[in-house]
This record gives C-alpha cells, structure tokens and sequence, in this order.
C-alpha cells in the first residue's frame, strides 16, 4: 500500500514512529478534543498510536492514518483516518481532526475525499460514514462539502465533558 496520498495542496502520509508528538499534542489538547471526546492520557494515546503504526487491511480493527501536511510549507495540518465498519458491503467511517492554524482553509474537505478516492480505488470501499456532534457546524459543512448526506440525528448519543450532545450521522455511496 502507497504511503503517501498527493491532493492539489496536501500530501498525507500515513502516520509512523516520528508523528508520536504531534499525536500526543492533538489527543491531549482540550479545545481540539472539545467535539470529540475527553483529552487522552499519554498511556491511552500511546496504545492507539502502536496500534495504528501496525500494517492496514480491510479485516483490520484499527484505523488506518495519515498525517495531513501543507506540500508547499510542509507543516503538520491535521489528521484523518479511515477504519472498516463493514466487510460485507465495503464500508469505511471516516474522521479527521485540523490543527487551529490551519482551520477554514479547505484542507479538511480536501483530504477527505482524497482519501475517499484512494480507498475506492486500492480497497474497493463502497460506502462511507462519518459521525459528528449536531453543534459542530465546521465538521458538519466539512462532510457536506465533501459529498456526504446526513442520514439521522440521534438525541443525546454521545456524552462529551459530561454533557450529552446529539450525532448528526452521514453517508456516501461511491
């Protein structure tokens, strides 16, 4: 499998042994864990980073990662990440975190179907999901723009700093 993934702007790459501090830095950051979840122990984030250091299939539990990168400057954009959800119809979900700096620039959207593109045509995917909280509009028009449709809203689903909030779930069929 490539390891590398070029869009007009982004080159990802997938995540390996030397993006260990920029894992830790984005699990363990509250305002970019705010839509997500609870911040990470470094214990906690360490054994999702080895697990995704392993090799990828389709009949992998983990999720597969890259590493979003500006191609011109080079710098660390953010993360997006692929994991199977179904074997049976070929379904992927997909989620991404984007650095502050870098917000409100396109990259979001822009990896996204990238990597749509990429499992396709290497894994054959047929759908994919994603899920987010209602009141993340960023996340939100990100998943528009990218072509997904928003299927449901599951009241209170999630529980994020002790306060349930609402999933929006979304589809696309390739």
């Amino acid at each position: 499998m490539n390891n590398q993934i070029l869009s007009a702007r982004l080159t990802l790459t997938k995540v390996a042994l030397p993006d260990w501090e920029l894992i830790r830095s984005i699990y363990s950051n509250p305002t970019l864990m705010e839509h997500i979840g609870a911040t990470m122990s470094d214990e906690d984030i360490r054994r999702n980073f080895e697990k995704e250091l392993a090799p990828w299939s389709l009949e992998s539990n983990h999720w597969l990662t890259w590493i979003i990168h500006e191609t011109d400057s080079g710098s660390d954009v953010g993360l997006i990440s692929i994991c199977t959800r179904n074997r049976e119809t070929l379904t992927a979900e997909v989620g991404f975190i984007i650095l502050d700096g870098f917000k409100g620039k396109g990259y979001a959207t822009e990896s996204i179907r990238r990597v749509f593109d990429f499992a396709v045509d290497t894994f054959g995917f047929k759908k994919f999901t994603a899920v987010c909280s209602e009141e993340h509009a960023a996340s939100r028009r990100v998943l528009e723009k990218a072509g997904m449709k928003l299927d449901k809203i599951v009241p209170e689903s999630t529980e994020i700093a002790g306060k349930m909030v609402n999933d929006c779930f979304y589809t696309l069929e390739k």
